[in-house]
C-alpha cells in the first residue's frame, strides 16, 4: 500500500507492536507514516502496515 492508497478520513486497521489489532481513522497523511486515531490516542503508522476497513 502507498500514500496514494489513503486519504484522511478513512477507517483504517492495523497491527500495533502488541500483536493486538487497532482500528481508527486516518487525522493527517505525512511523507512516510499516516497518523491514525484510535479510542483517543493517535499513532504513526507505516503505510504498508494499514488495511482498509469497509462497512457492510
Amino acid at each position: 500500500m502507498k500514500r496514494s492508497d489513503f486519504a484522511v478520513g478513512d477507517t483504517v486497521s492495523f497491527e500495533g507492536r502488541d500483536l493486538i489489532q487497532q482500528l481508527g481513522a486516518i487525522v493527517r497523511l505525512n511523507q512516510k507514516t499516516a497518523t491514525v486515531s484510535c479510542d483517543g490516542r493517535e499513532w504513526r503508522v507505516s503505510f504498508p502496515l494499514l488495511r482498509h476497513v469497509v462497512d457492510l
